[in-house]
């Protein structure tokens, strides 16, 4: 009983000794950098310099003085000391890169352009070299090459998707990354994009705000920053070869595929409901049903593209998504619609269905959907229906039209539809099938207005229309 003490002692005073050894020392953790601490070093307005190293970034150093807070980096590329005797590329000497001058170049964009810059010196990669080159060679940033992108390729193609391009660059891409330069930017940057993007930011109270970001925000970022870089290096304006936006698409959720189609009761709910929203929503929610036509193509509608002699809506190759001219039969229903809108709608400007006397056409869908939602209410005096967007109408539409034709009749809903067909028999069939075409819309519209239930398909009704098209099933 006596020994137990001496020998606790002892192996106590052992273990003291052992701290002293390398292999027991704990090196101190650095804290992570926040903005509250360096706001307030620099509210203190510090005599001397020094360094504040930030404990998420290795190597990342925010060094302050008098009058100045400075970003700089410190990397070791690999490779540039030589390899080992097993083949290993070995780290050279330190290099120092500067990041930009605090608050301009954020705690967050700083710890970006540091990440770059590490990834590309573990590839062996030197990044002072790197912005030695671009400089000398005058360099493109994001924001100048997506001025050029803008205006030699998107507006000198005449491409429709110029709003959806320059939206993106304009309220995503500039802000976070206008002043990198593309022939430094990393995978790692663009990855932090993205992932900024994809947060929701919802609507402000101004008259023209809306809400931003997303997940489909976050694939069109995507889209039109490779589409970009591929561009510029087709274009010789950049010295790198390899796109660090391309294969990121598997980075992204999952896009899920829109399967709502309403019955023929709902329906003919919606066509009784948008009849009671007045102009100019209602009639495009009918027309949309009439017709098939996406909700784009009647708010952008022109009254050149009326014929009421021939019944017939023609939209031309340049407005239309496919680049090809589709050419809409109008029922009975649709001729009413439009000839009431033509006439007693009366605008000085081009487009159908607008809210500035015809000069800008209609916008405001997810507002009027609202309204539509409250007057599905009112009208079928159920409190709500299953959610459904304007789109879905036109899968509606497909739907309805190859239940009447059963077997077969693929090809015809694609030229409802106005898909492009690039088959070699479809380059020398000029035939627009708008007869047959007209023969469904018929059919489908005396279902819709009418209000009945849905029948079951006739073979004898939907015969001549399939043998029209050469798909009509052999008898038996």
């Amino acid at each position: 009983m006596r020994d137990r003490p001496r020998q606790f002692v002892a192996i106590r005073a052992q273990s003291d000794t052992q701290t002293d050894t390398p292999f027991s020392k704990v090196t101190p953790r650095m804290k992570r950098l926040t903005d509250v601490a360096i706001r307030a070093l620099l509210k203190r307005c510090p005599a001397e310099r020094s360094d504040m190293v930030d404990g998420a970034v290795p190597g990342l150093i925010l060094r302050t003085g008098p009058h100045h807070a400075t970003w700089s980096l410190t990397v070791r590329v690999s490779g540039e000391g030589g390899v080992t005797r097993r083949g290993h590329p070995r780290k050279g000497k330190r290099v120092r890169v500067s990041l930009g001058e605090y608050p301009k170049t954020t705690l967050e964009a700083a710890r970006s352009l540091a990440s770059g810059y590490i990834d590309q010196a573990k590839r062996g990669i030197n990044p002072a070299r790197v912005l030695e080159s671009s400089a000398t060679a005058g360099g493109f940033t994001v924001q100048q090459l997506s001025e050029r992108f803008l205006s030699d390729y998107v507006q000198m193609k005449e491409l429709r998707a110029l709003g959806k391009y320059s939206g993106a660059l304009r309220v995503h891409v500039i802000p976070r990354l206008g002043d990198a330069l593309v022939d430094t930017l990393s995978r790692q940057q663009v990855r932090d994009l993205l992932r900024k993007v994809m947060v929701h930011v919802p609507r402000k109270d101004g008259p023209r705000e809306r809400r931003r970001g997303g997940k489909e925000a976050a694939r069109t970022v995507l889209a039109v920053v490779r589409k970009m870089i591929s561009w510029g290096i087709t274009e010789e304006l950049l010295r790198r070869r390899d796109n660090p936006a391309s294969g990121m698409e598997s980075n992204l959720p999952k896009k899920r595929k829109k399967e709502r189609v309403l019955s023929l009761e709902e329906a003919h709910i919606v066509w009784q409901a948008a009849g009671t929203l007045g102009y100019p929503f209602g009639p495009a929610y009918r027309l949309i049903l009439l017709t098939g036509c996406r909700p784009g193509e009647w708010a952008r509608a022109r009254r050149q593209w009326i014929d009421l002699k021939q019944d017939l809506c023609v939209i031309p190759a340049e407005r239309y998504k496919s680049d090809h001219v589709h050419v809409v039969p109008l029922v009975d229903e649709a001729v009413k619609i439009l000839s009431k809108v033509l006439l007693i709608e009366r605008r000085s400007g081009d487009f159908i269905f607008s809210g500035t006397d015809g000069r800008k056409p209609v916008a405001g869908w997810p507002k009027a959907q609202a309204r539509m939602m409250g007057a599905i209410c009112a009208v079928s005096g159920e409190r709500s229906m299953e959610r459904w967007t304007s789109h879905d109408l036109r899968r509606t539409v497909a739907t309805r039209i190859a239940e009447q034709l059963g077997v077969g009749g693929e090809q015809l809903i694609k030229r409802v539809l106005g898909h492009a067909d690039g088959s070699v028999t479809a380059i020398y069939n000029r035939y627009g099938y708008v007869k047959e075409m007209r023969g469904v819309l018929e059919q489908w519209a005396a279902d819709l207005v009418g209000g009945r239930a849905a029948s079951t398909p006739d073979p004898q009704h939907a015969r001549p229309v399939l043998a029209a098209l050469g798909t009509a099933p052999k008898a038996a």
